[in-house]
């Protein structure tokens, strides 16, 4: 008898609480009802992940592949347009609009500028010829510090100018004879095994002008300006200026890229060697690493991380 009393509160137990979980269900969606002024409709909302079905510009420019992430509404005649958000997969080396602003080169008109101030104050057309083309190139020295540089090519020179983008002046520059350059190399860059530097990505272009190697000293002294060769690579704002080509109006095509700049030079050196030197030993255009013989720069890591090789404005001050 007391057993079956037992079981009979326990059964009236377990029906009151199943039936207040299901009241209190009720309630919690009747007050999610009445905060909302209905119930919250999820099922249009979707998550697309689309790929562009055409390849970037310059589809060597990049790491990796480009997508578009865009988030779509429920469907409906006041929906509104989905918002479309570029996101790069896989690395890149795109800049932001706000740092792009910051290089004086970027504003409309200064490579022009650039150009022309060059070739009034430095070109000597019974020495250089007449201009063939005109680059915005990042020079790498041999203790891997970058600095912003206007190259220009000429029928029988090249032209390695240190311009002010702030003054709108000439600094310095260097006059390298065409049929004097011994070998021309274009490759990824490369460090010693046990270099302590960050690796670089993108392409190099490496010229000789001499076929003696540069000695140690030369290699360790920071402010050597005798080193016998030179490393260019792209501009920090090619990627910037493939969006906005307005920005630069000028003969040659792509005047950030170094790929443009390393076919410009190999021909015009081979044509310049033909007429004027025609029994000197070919140019050797080799495709290979480009060694980069930095191992522990702090300067250089400070110098670079700041880009103070670049005219830029920096919080409030223009160098």
């Amino acid at each position: 008898m007391a057993d079956a009393h037992y079981r009979r509160q326990d059964q009236d137990l377990s029906t009151t609480s199943e039936s207040s979980d299901q009241q209190t269900a009720i309630n919690m969606e009747q007050n999610l009802a009445d905060e909302k002024g209905g119930l919250m409709d999820l099922s249009g909302v979707k998550l697309e992940l689309t790929r562009p079905d055409t390849a970037p510009p310059d589809a060597r420019l990049y790491n990796g592949a480009e997508a578009e992430v865009s988030f779509a509404g429920p469907a409906g005649p006041t929906a509104a347009a989905p918002e479309t958000k570029p996101v790069k997969i896989g690395g890149g080396g795109d800049i932001s609009e706000n740092i792009a602003r910051g290089f004086f080169a970027y504003r409309p008109g200064a490579f022009d500028l650039a150009v022309e101030t060059t070739k009034s104050e430095v070109v000597l057309p019974d020495v250089d010829g007449s201009l063939r083309g005109a680059w915005l190139l990042t020079e790498i020295d041999h203790w891997d510090s970058e600095k912003e540089r206007l190259v220009l090519l000429t029928d029988n020179c090249l032209l390695v100018v240190f311009f002010d983008f702030v003054a709108s002046k000439i600094h310095s520059f260097k006059r390298i004879v065409l049929k004097n350059l011994t070998s021309v190399k274009i490759g990824p860059f490369e460090y010693p095994p046990n270099s302590l530097m960050p690796r670089r990505a993108g392409t190099g272009v490496q010229l000789y002008w001499s076929r003696e190697e540069a000695t140690a000293v030369q290699k360790w002294n920071p402010f050597n300006r005798d080193i016998p060769y030179a490393i260019f690579s792209s501009h920090p704002l090619i990627e910037r200026t493939l969006r906005d080509p307005d920005v630069y109006r000028v003969s040659t095509l792509e005047p950030l890229k170094v790929e443009t700049f390393h076919v410009a030079l190999v021909q015009g050196s081979q044509a310049v060697r033909a007429t004027q030197s025609p029994n000197s030993p070919a140019l050797n255009v080799v495709e290979g690493p480009i060694l980069i013989e930095s191992y522990a720069s702090l300067w250089s890591l400070i110098h670079n991380q700041s880009r103070l090789g670049f005219s830029r404005e920096r919080g409030g001050v223009s160098f």
